[in-house]
């Protein structure tokens, strides 16, 4: 039995649950299963919301350790998905690890949604949660302006913007500022509704979820860890929005 192999495989998985933004102990869980699988292997997995460290002890030879990190993390609950079951059928014994293991490099080399089809999706949302604070069909079609404007300056610093935090300033303060623009221009509109609908995409309602699981689960290293990142990418839109209306009401007073 290839030990070697298994210790890649689950590697393999931890690192795309982890930049998928799985909760860490599905991570471990997953790696510790996996790790199982290997012939009179003792195994260890400890997982931050950065990082992954592993070992496989067999007798009589040289340990496998290895340790990974994971600079960037996304929200994709796919990936999420698909690990778990190429994790499950290998535990199972419907695959070989050498099947599971290059099906997690098709997973991880998978090519993700056109950036189109994301910005189209995102200014959607958008719209949509005009309807779910209350607002009217006028509150919807005028929600997609700052969504539009949200998108254009999402494109505009990706290479140009590398702190998080700058970037949900920005993205918050301009469309915090649009938002109050376009309602001055339509006096029927509902401020209210089309800014907040507007920042919705920003809320951080992922990184909170986990960093209750994580809480929960006992890992208080990676639920404080999470919920720091929140809070930041909170503070981020709450002065961005702040900013954004700020500069509206002055420019109201002194301009319009």
């Amino acid at each position: 039995m290839n030990n070697e192999r298994y210790f890649e495989t689950a590697m393999l998985a931890g690192e795309i649950e982890l930049r998928s933004g799985s909760e860490i102990s599905r991570v471990e869980d997953t790696m510790e299963r996996i790790l199982a699988l290997s012939e009179n292997g003792h195994a260890e997995v400890y997982a931050t919301t950065t990082g992954i460290i592993a070992s496989l002890a067999v007798e009589n030879k040289v340990p496998l350790t290895g340790v990974k990190r994971i600079a960037a993390r996304v929200n994709n609950l796919n990936h999420i998905y698909q690990v778990n079951n190429i994790s499950r059928a290998l535990c199972s014994g419907e695959i070989d690890v050498e099947d599971a293991y290059q099906k997690l490099q098709a997973v991880r080399t998978a090519r993700e949604h056109p950036r189109w089809l994301v910005h189209c999706c995102s200014v959607l949302a958008v719209m949509g949660c005009s309807t779910l604070f209350g607002g009217n069909l006028y509150d919807f079609f005028l929600s997609a302006i700052p969504a539009v404007f949200m998108v254009i300056l999402d494109l505009l610093m990706v290479r140009r913007v590398y702190i998080d935090f700058m970037k949900d300033f920005l993205k918050a303060m301009g469309s915090a500022f649009l938002s109050m623009l376009v309602c001055y221009l339509f006096p029927d509109a509902n401020s209210g509704v089309v800014t907040i609908s507007a920042l919705m995409p920003l809320v951080p309602g992922i990184p909170i979820t986990n960093a209750i699981r994580d809480t929960l689960q006992g890992d208080y290293m990676s639920g404080v860890s999470r919920m720091l990142e929140a809070l930041v990418i909170s503070l981020g839109i709450a002065a961005g929005a702040g900013a954004g209306l700020g500069v509206f009401h002055l420019l109201e007073r002194w301009v319009f």
